[in-house]
């Protein structure tokens, strides 16, 4: 099989797949190419692909973006529309529609590896990039991020839990969710909490001042915090859709405290054997916390089962898998 990519994708949203194509097909089989992408231009909501199987071709477009509608030109193109998320509306060719669940940008490539790729990429590309700033941009992104590795679980400090998120202006019951969960892990006095939401440089989102913190932690420095917490927490985002942080949680195999989800998963996640879902209220969200801290037991198989998940079904190299067998079937 060989697979060819839009080199005029946004790499930083497109990194998690490409390393899931590279995995499954195999470095030596994938590559950016113009040859089936010259309708499509630079954009951050989806990236296609193409698979050629002897004389079968399939056209796969990865749709990213936090909108649950789909984009109409590239669902005509393609064979098959693999979604992170897909809610319960009527979709124009259902039949193509398939759940992949949440993901997270990834590094791919060293310094030296980003600059040969995104001039290479824009030279292929560049009649199809009409913000050329914006291309190079998402590769110096894609660089600043940690590779998939530094994912991978490690031992958590007992009594320790870090939580840092972003205030949105238009999303207040996600705001106050994340507030709350904040709020129920500094008054718990068995926890050593750090964190807080990230300062907006222009303070235009007012209320939560006494819980954001002065500076922005580093992708380093919340990779290196995250490793070491004991719990978290995850709710729907922008336009209530997966957040990166839902598939981040999982690759790490934390116990996850989460309001109900609202788009649709590969497979569900399971309250009580992959997370614990609150309603959001300080007072539930304060009450899962206790069940985790004073259950080991419940600790252990909720950070277990989480890290299963995401290698059973949220993986790069899994992801692809199903879209391959999906495609193909």
């Amino acid at each position: 099989m060989k697979v060819y990519i839009d080199p005029s994708s946004d790499i930083l949203y497109s990194s998690y797949y490409i390393e899931g194509l590279e995995q499954f097909f195999g470095k030596k089989n994938t590559k950016f190419s113009n040859r089936y992408f010259k309708g499509f231009s630079h954009n951050n909501h989806f990236f296609a692909f193409v698979i050629e199987k002897g004389d079968t071709i399939r056209k796969i477009a990865v749709d990213f973006s936090d909108s649950e509608n789909a984009n109409e030109e590239a669902l005509t193109w393609c064979d098959t529309y693999a979604k992170v998320n897909v809610s319960t509306k009527d979709y124009s060719f259902p039949e193509k529609i398939l759940p992949i669940g949440p993901s997270f940008g990834i590094q791919l490539y060293s310094l030296f590896q980003t600059g040969i790729v995104a001039f290479s990429n824009f030279l292929k590309a560049k009649n199809r990039i009409p913000n050329k700033r914006k291309f190079f941009s998402d590769y110096k992104a894609q660089l600043n991020r940690m590779k998939l590795d530094e994912y991978y679980p490690n031992n958590n400090l007992d009594s320790y839990v870090f939580f840092a998120s972003s205030l949105w202006k238009k999303e207040k019951k996600t705001n106050d969710f994340r507030a709350n969960f904040i709020k129920a892990c500094i008054e718990n006095k068995d926890i050593d909490f750090e964190g807080g939401f990230a300062p907006r440089r222009i303070k235009d989102v007012p209320g939560y001042d006494e819980i954001t913190v002065t500076t922005r932690y580093s992708i380093a420095e919340y990779i290196a915090n995250m490793k070491k917490s004991t719990i978290t927490f995850n709710t729907p985002a922008v336009l209530d859709c997966h957040g990166w942080k839902l598939g981040e949680f999982l690759c790490f195999g934390k116990a996850i405290i989460s309001t109900p989800l609202s788009r649709k998963l590969p497979e569900d996640l399971v309250d009580g054997k992959h997370l614990l879902v609150t309603d959001g209220s300080q007072g539930d969200i304060q009450e899962k916390i206790k069940n985790i801290i004073s259950s080991p037991e419940l600790l252990t198989e909720l950070k277990n089962n989480a890290r299963n998940y995401f290698e059973e079904v949220l993986s790069p190299k899994k992801v692809i898998e199903r879209i391959s067998t999906f495609t193909f079937s």
